[in-house]
């Protein structure tokens, strides 16, 4: 096992390494650790990392952010990637993450600043992707009966890993389903932009064995909303019915949750719960 460990570890300083050197400002001619080549050949190894490496980066970044992709247009997104690909280099060489930082990326970017939804967009585009990587929820029985008999004050619902919140001043979840649509309302959907019409999004990957595949995306309404905001506090059952406020009917959200895999499991609580604090 601790070999294993030590070559995990080697690979993962030889990733960060390479990486350096890539993105170094000025050439490097020393290798990588574990790397024959050095010279000219190293270089010439660079250059097609260089040039492989955003080719790769693109490909990975038009299938993690569909939304952002389907608004710009091909042309306008891949120089995106391009600009995105030179300002923050890759942390780690798993292509997985290459676009962990563009959403805040494209608050940065000049040209872009008179579409103040298109960061959103992107972290929804993100949440959606990290969701579909997540493991999967598996609430059992015993959860079930605990929940039965346990006291509200004393317990606690653990939201899913897959399941994630994003509220905007922008309607993100509109936006995302008009651009899955084969013929969306657009002159409603610029209704909302003009009027500035905020939605906060639910996402979450379904149960094994459960349709569709792919992470669903819905608006939460405020009541729902403040619930969800207090489970990811780690609040006491009661403090999040508290919280959720009278309209809120507990028995329907279960029912759906479990259907949905939006509960990962029913634990104790322990502890004074903290403040949720503002919807944020």
């Amino acid at each position: 096992m601790s070999a294993n460990k030590d070559s995990w570890a080697g690979e993962a300083q030889r990733q960060r390494e390479l990486i350096a050197a890539i993105f170094a400002p000025e050439p490097t001619d020393l290798p990588c650790s574990g790397v024959r080549q050095t010279g000219s050949r190293w270089q010439a190894g660079l250059a097609a990392y260089r040039g492989n490496g955003l080719g790769h980066a693109r490909n990975a970044l038009r299938e993690q952010f569909p939304t952002l992709l389907a608004m710009l247009g091909e042309a306008a997104f891949d120089g995106l990637c391009t600009r995105f690909w030179r300002t923050e280099p890759p942390r780690r060489g798993d292509l997985a993450w290459a676009g962990d930082k563009l959403a805040d990326f494209v608050d940065s970017v000049e040209e872009l600043q008179n579409f103040p939804w298109l960061s959103d967009c992107a972290r929804l585009d993100w949440a959606i992707w990290q969701a579909a990587g997540a493991a999967r929820p598996r609430l059992n029985e015993e959860d079930f009966r605990r929940l039965a008999a346990g006291d509200p004050q004393c317990m606690r619902l653990q939201l899913a890993r897959g399941v994630s919140r994003l509220k905007s001043d922008w309607p993100v979840v509109t936006l995302f389903l008009a651009h899955r649509e084969p013929d969306p309302d657009w002159a409603a959907v610029r209704s909302l932009l003009e009027s500035g019409q905020a939605e906060t999004a639910l996402v979450w990957l379904m149960p094994e064995n459960s349709l569709p595949m792919e992470p669903p995306v819905v608006a939460l309404d405020e009541t729902t909303d403040r619930w969800i905001v207090a489970l990811m506090s780690a609040a006491s059952i009661e403090t999040a019915l508290d919280q959720a406020g009278s309209d809120f009917d507990f028995t329907a959200w279960l029912e759906i949750a479990v259907q949905q895999g939006w509960v990962e499991a029913v634990i104790e609580h322990a502890g004074q719960d903290s403040n949720p604090g503002a919807i944020y």
